[in-house]
């Protein structure tokens, strides 16, 4: 595969990834950190530069190294801090909710269709996507974990099987809206994206029945 290849693909999954709701979201919840950490390191260097008992003849020496320490240090508290917001994150929203016990497919697909019918669309939503990852589970093309994010299951996806891409983007993509974005949920887009599911899956049944 030629390098040109494989910079685009980087170039779109990057682009992905930044403009998700998930990312979005995390971003947003930890940039007041950061933002602090970075000021409070800024006015750490500006203190060491009025120190005025530095030699003249060495001033230019420890200029540059005070300024080569303090971003190796920047660089590893914005990786820290990021890391620690996404650690953060996969505790406080979790897909599962604790105690609660994996079902089949067409048990999270019918829930899903009954909590549509009572209004309640944030869970609505939560149960078609995850009778879509059980499914997929079903089917050996991802390993469901409390701990993976959406785009470590589409990396699954991309190995295992290519030409369910589609289906998991589209889905995911409208489970991340609501779920982690907090925006009103497309109802119509429910209802096409649960029919959708009921016949991939009732097609599925029929074959092995």
């Amino acid at each position: 595969m030629s390098s040109a290849m494989i910079g685009s693909k980087d170039k779109e999954r990057l682009v992905e990834i930044l403009s998700s709701d998930e990312f979005n979201r995390q971003s947003q919840e930890g940039a007041g950190w950061i933002e602090k950490a970075i000021n409070h390191l800024i006015e750490m260097i500006a203190k060491l530069f009025q120190v005025t008992e530095i030699p003249t003849e060495a001033a230019g020496t420890v200029s540059v190294s005070v300024v080569i320490v303090a971003i190796g240090g920047l660089l590893f508290l914005i990786y820290w801090l990021s890391r620690k917001m996404v650690l953060q994150q996969k505790r406080e929203r979790t897909l599962f909710v604790q105690g609660e016990k994996k079902r089949s497919y067409s048990d999270y697909l019918n829930e899903a269709r009954q909590l549509g019918q009572q209004a309640e669309w944030r869970e609505a939503v939560r149960h078609l996507f995850l009778a879509l990852l059980v499914y997929l589970q079903w089917k050996n093309w991802i390993r469901i974990e409390k701990w993976k994010t959406n785009w470590e299951y589409a990396d699954e996806i991309q190995y295992n099987y290519p030409a369910a891409q589609d289906l998991f983007r589209r889905h995911a993509r409208s489970f991340e809206q609501v779920w982690y974005g907090q925006e009103e949920i497309d109802q119509q887009l429910f209802w096409q994206q649960l029919q959708e599911l009921e016949k991939l899956l009732g097609e599925e049944g029929h074959r092995h029945g």
